[in-house]
């Protein structure tokens, strides 16, 4: 079974819905400021406010995605210096920033998938390590049969 949805209002957007978003509203301004020149020369005030809009917005473009280059793995790896000295920790790091939550199960399919090989027994003890040190997170599920696993 899949984890429980949450509720919409309550959810954190990716960095990619973010970006997507800002694409939507940058591309709308530039068609008011089109509008805007298009309607009468007069209204250079209005067509000046709209220009100083995008650029605001296109400013916060540019930081949304110098961001999305700073992924929670990589602000964890700051955290905790020595993750990427286990590649096995570190490729589990990764797989949970970009598809969690996830069981062991999952989690092992998904490391074996990038790195080739990888052992349930391995993957499980690294996940409990990263439990205890508070890495990992487990999350409530309607899955009563496994424990599903996130970045805390």
């Amino acid at each position: 079974m899949a984890p429980k949805a949450t509720d919409d209002k309550d959810r954190i957007p990716s960095i990619e819905e973010v970006q997507e978003r800002l694409d939507q509203i940058s591309q709308r301004l530039m068609r008011v400021e089109s509008l805007i020149e298009r309607m009468e020369p007069g209204i250079e005030e209005v067509n000046e406010s709209a220009k100083v809009i995008r650029e605001g917005f296109e400013f916060y473009d540019g930081m949304v995605k110098l961001m999305s280059k700073f992924t929670k793995a990589e602000r964890l790896e700051s955290r905790y210096g020595d993750l990427k000295k286990d590649q096995i920790a570190w490729q589990i790091i990764k797989v949970l920033d970009s598809h969690a939550p996830l069981n062991i199960s999952q989690i092992t399919a998904k490391v074996r998938a990038e790195r080739g090989t990888a052992s349930r027994r391995i993957i499980r003890e690294r996940v409990n390590e990263m439990l205890e040190k508070g890495i990992l997170k487990t999350v409530e599920t309607d899955d009563d049969r496994a424990r599903y696993f996130a970045l805390e």
